[in-house]
């Protein structure tokens, strides 16, 4: 067996009970990513359960997880946490039919993710709560030295894992090289050693925040938290807002805006912002393909649509 699923009920009785919940009324399965995620509701308050996939991440990847976590959250920056159990650990054993897998019980972002749209004020707002971040963990590696990616990791090996799925689609394969090629082309140009180095989110996505109804932002899911340039998160958050919102320009402005009030960027990085959009999109195309077992249908039948093209056309308006 690659990958069960587990049953609410159990994971409420043998998992959930090691917790001080006050009367658990709700553990309902959400949805599989990487991860498996629940949402988890007692009498006072709402929590994300991941249950890590058996062979994604070992204990040590998790430990260096929840250490981030909880240094983030003691240096005043809004991001969801570990919650501990009753004896004072935050990551619990499950042993699956598939084998050893991990669980972690997560505070809940208050509020909603912004998916339909965004305004400059949340915009300024989680690029101020980035910067911080990055203020940080700036030289900074993480626990494990876990994740660490470079050019090679990002682009060379993601279109390597790509390759396979899109063989048969010849035109899609020659544009992904050209973007590829186009791309490299760029780095040979610079001195990566101009850019800011350390502890990223890795994943900075619409999904992986939440917007109280007042603007406060907390950021969730540093599953893919990695070492690697800052500009990688800069460029993922808007790369997204091109693909999502029809405001991006105006966004992306006011995300950089509330960047650089916490901490400046230099020209080179503003620079390859665009470039290191696609970097990140064919990095996680890449990681999509290379955990075919989750994402299947995806694989199968979205990036056999517009998913190259899309990123054509992206590159060919913004990495000019």
């Amino acid at each position: 067996m690659q990958y069960s699923t587990l049953s609410s009920g159990a994971l409420q009785e043998i998992i959930l009970s090691k917790y001080p919940l006050a009367n658990i009324v709700q553990c309902e399965y959400l949805y599989r990513g990487m991860n498996d995620n629940y949402f988890v509701r007692d009498s006072c308050s709402k929590y994300i359960l991941r249950v890590y996939r058996h062979d994604w991440r070992n204990l040590k990847d998790i430990e260096s997880e929840t250490d981030l976590l909880e240094q983030l959250k003691s240096n005043g920056i809004s991001v969801s946490i570990p919650i501990p159990d009753k004896t004072g650990n935050v990551i619990q054993k499950i042993y699956a039919p598939e084998g050893l897998r991990y669980a972690v019980l997560f505070s809940y972002a208050k509020g909603n993710a912004p998916l339909t749209e965004m305004s400059s004020n949340q915009s300024q707002n989680i690029g101020r709560e980035l910067a911080k971040i990055h203020s940080l963990t700036i030289n900074k590696r993480l626990k494990n030295n876990r994740c660490h990616l470079d050019i090679n990791d990002l682009l060379h090996q993601s279109l390597f894992a790509i390759k396979p799925f899109i063989e048969e689609r010849d035109e899609d394969l020659i544009i992904l090289e050209e973007i590829v090629n186009k791309l490299s082309s760029k780095f040979d140009k610079i001195s990566l050693s101009d850019l800011s180095f350390g502890i990223c989110h890795g994943d900075l996505y619409p999904s992986n925040y939440h917007f109280s109804a007042v603007d406060e932002v907390t950021l969730f899911d540093f599953d893919a938290c990695c070492c690697s340039w800052f500009v990688m998160d800069i460029a993922a958050f808007c790369y997204m807002t091109t693909q999502f919102y029809k405001n991006d320009a105006l966004i992306n402005r006011a995300f950089i805006e509330g960047y650089q009030e916490i901490r400046k960027l230099n020209e080179t990085e503003i620079d390859l912002i665009p470039y290191f959009g696609a970097v990140n999109h064919i990095w996680v195309l890449g990681t999509q393909c290379s955990n075919f077992e989750i994402f299947c249908h995806f694989v199968r039948t979205n990036i056999k649509r517009n998913i190259i093209r899309n990123l054509k056309k992206y590159v060919d308006t913004y990495c000019t």
